[in-house]
């Protein structure tokens, strides 16, 4: 595999029949994916097939000996309630590993190093959506997966995300970022998984070619290109003249 952290060829996924097959990719260590696609489309299904939660329904998949992951799921699907203080549940994302580092080192990553007693109910949406990436670095991760981290959480907490996103990946730490927001994709995604089963649409490898691609303009009636606003890049949609903005 080199220095694959994931092998896929003419994988095929789904729950009983598949969603998409026919996938053949292969994501890096230290490489930025962007897994992008509409509601529905089998982002979250192909994440649970790499993490090994669902069965694939053919092809191939390996996976790098050794590998570690560290997953943040969606904001909605995390219990608010959880009678845990922010400690707890930080360290309840490592029970099955030894010799990490103290749990501050991780809250501090996330500027929540002074809230570790407080109670993870007590917290707003952007500071439980913090606690819950702190869950996933405090595993010290080779690879970082974030399920629609946005959703749900103020601009500050989106910045500062996507800062420390750019961060781990400069110091080595693969991410796999999965967004239905084409606007949540900056200029540090350097690869993408394109997927929409309505579309029978799959489409992986480096970035440009990705949106060079003649056949996200079939699918959609329109291409894609990088557009600056207010300093940073987004990707917008582009009818062959002005580019509208993606949301």
């Amino acid at each position: 595999m080199d220095d694959a952290l994931f092998a896929a060829e003419g994988l095929a996924i789904g729950y009983g029949k598949p969603l998409l097959s026919g996938l053949t990719f292969s994501i890096g260590r230290g490489e930025y994916w962007g897994i992008f696609g509409p509601n529905g489309a089998g982002k979250t299904t192909l994440i649970k097939t790499l993490l090994g939660v669902q069965r694939a329904l053919g092809g191939t998949l390996k996976r790098a000996e050794g590998l570690r992951l560290g997953y943040v799921p969606q904001l909605t699907s995390v219990r608010e309630s959880l009678p845990l203080s922010v400690r707890q549940v930080v360290e309840l994302g490592a029970l099955d590993l030894k010799g990490l580092p103290p749990v501050g080192e991780a809250l501090a990553r996330v500027g929540l190093k002074d809230l570790t007693r407080e109670p993870f109910s007590s917290l707003s949406g952007g500071q439980r959506q913090r606690v819950m990436v702190a869950r996933a670095l405090h595993r010290r991760p080779s690879v970082l997966v974030l399920d629609e981290p946005t959703n749900g959480v103020d601009l500050l907490t989106r910045h500062a995300l996507r800062i420390l996103m750019r961060e781990l990946n400069g110091e080595g730490v693969a991410v796999l970022l999965i967004t239905h927001l084409l606007n949540e994709i900056g200029s540090e995604v350097g690869h993408f998984l394109w997927l929409d089963s309505r579309e029978s649409l799959f489409l992986a490898g480096e970035r440009e070619s990705v949106l060079g691609d003649f056949r996200l303009r079939k699918a959609y009636g329109a291409g894609l290109r990088a557009v600056d606003v207010a300093g940073e890049t987004v990707l917008a949609w582009t009818n062959g003249g002005e580019a509208e903005h993606a949301s």
